[in-house]
């Protein structure tokens, strides 16, 4: 069964989410209807890497249950601005 969890939507439109299926976790990319609305799967471990410093990195840390503390340790103690947490 595959179960789905949406945690962040760009200014333009691109939205991603948590995909699990029978235990692998991924991340889902959507890009907006402009660009196509492709769909690209990542590893969970990639998307983290690769993504650091960017605003779904840190909405997908928050959900995954991290303060905003550790976030910004992460982010090497910048100030995350609070609209990130914000995503209604």
């Amino acid at each position: 069964m595959t179960d789905n969890k949406e945690f962040s939507i760009s200014s333009n439109g691109d939205r991603w989410s948590i995909e699990t299926n029978d235990g692998d976790i991924v991340v889902l990319h959507t890009a907006n209807k402009p660009s196509g609305g492709q769909q690209t799967r990542k590893a969970l471990s990639d998307f983290l890497e690769e993504s650091v410093g960017k605003p779904e990195h840190t909405a997908l840390l928050q959900i995954l249950g991290q303060s905003k503390n550790e976030i910004n340790d992460q982010l090497g103690n910048e100030v995350v601005d609070p609209s990130v947490f914000d995503k209604g």
